[in-house]
C-alpha cells in the first residue's frame, strides 16, 4: 500500500496529529476529498449569504419605518416595529456567527498539514455544526437544514476517507478547545461587522419603551 507521503507530501508535526497518522489508514487519495469538502462548504456559505442579504434588506426597511413613525410621533407603531427589528437582528447575529464559524472551518481544512491534522480539525466541527443547527432551528428553518447538510457532509468525509476512526488519544479536550476557538473567532468578527452595519434604534423609541414599563 502506498504511503501517505505519496498521496500528499507535507511535513509531519509531532503530538496528537502524528499519533493519529500512525493508526488511521487513509482510504484513497486525501487531497481530492478535502478539496471536494471545501467546495461544498463554499456552496453552503453562499446560501447563508443569501439569507443574510435578505435579513439585511429587511432590517433596512423596518428601520426606515421606525424612523418615519418616530418623526410622526407614532409611538405605538415605532415600539411594535422596534421589537420586530430586534428579532430580525437577533436572527441575523445567529446566522452571522454560523457563517463566520463555517469560514473558520473552511480555513482549517484549507491549511491543514497532514492526516492527523484533518482528524483534529474535522471531528470537532461536526459537533459544532450540530450545536449551531439547534440554535438556528428556532429562528430560520432553512438555515438549520443547511448546517445539517454540512455536518452530514463532514461526517461522510471522515467515514469515506478512513478505514477506522476508533482511536482515542485523549483528543476530546483538544477538539473541544478547537471548537471553542472557532466560535470565539467567529463571534468576534460577526459582532464587529454587525456593529458597523446596523444603526441604533432612535432614542425616542428607546425612551418611550423605558417609560412604558413604569406606567
Amino acid at each position: 500500500m502506498a504511503s501517505l507521503s505519496s498521496r500528499w507530501s507535507k511535513p509531519q508535526k509531532p503530538g496528537i496529529s502524528e499519533r493519529l497518522n500512525s493508526v488511521i489508514k487513509p482510504k484513497g487519495a486525501l487531497k481530492p476529498r478535502i478539496e471536494t469538502a471545501i467546495k461544498k462548504l463554499q456552496m453552503q456559505v453562499a446560501k447563508l449569504d443569501n439569507m443574510l442579504s435578505s435579513l439585511d434588506s429587511r432590517n433596512e426597511k423596518i428601520f426606515h419605518r421606525i424612523v418615519e413613525a418616530t418623526q410622526q410621533h407614532d409611538t405605538h407603531t415605532a415600539k411594535t416595529l422596534s421589537k420586530e427589528l430586534a428579532e430580525v437582528r437577533k436572527v441575523r447575529r445567529v446566522l452571522g456567527n454560523a457563517r463566520m464559524a463555517i469560514e473558520q472551518i473552511e480555513l482549517r481544512l484549507t491549511t491543514f498539514h497532514d492526516l492527523g491534522d484533518t482528524v483534529v480539525t474535522v471531528m470537532p466541527t461536526i459537533g459544532l455544526m450540530k450545536n449551531m443547527k439547534t440554535s438556528l432551528a428556532k429562528f430560520m428553518p432553512g438555515a438549520d437544514q443547511e448546517l445539517n447538510n454540512m455536518a452530514e457532509m463532514l461526517g461522510g468525509l471522515m467515514t469515506e476517507t478512513f478505514h477506522s476512526t476508533d482511536a482515542s488519544f485523549g483528543t476530546d479536550a483538544v477538539m473541544n478547545a478547537e471548537s471553542e476557538k472557532i466560535l470565539q473567532e467567529a463571534s468576534a468578527v460577526a459582532e464587529q461587522q454587525s456593529g458597523d452595519r446596523f444603526p441604533s434604534i432612535p432614542n425616542e423609541v428607546s425612551q418611550a419603551s423605558s417609560q412604558s414599563r413604569f406606567m
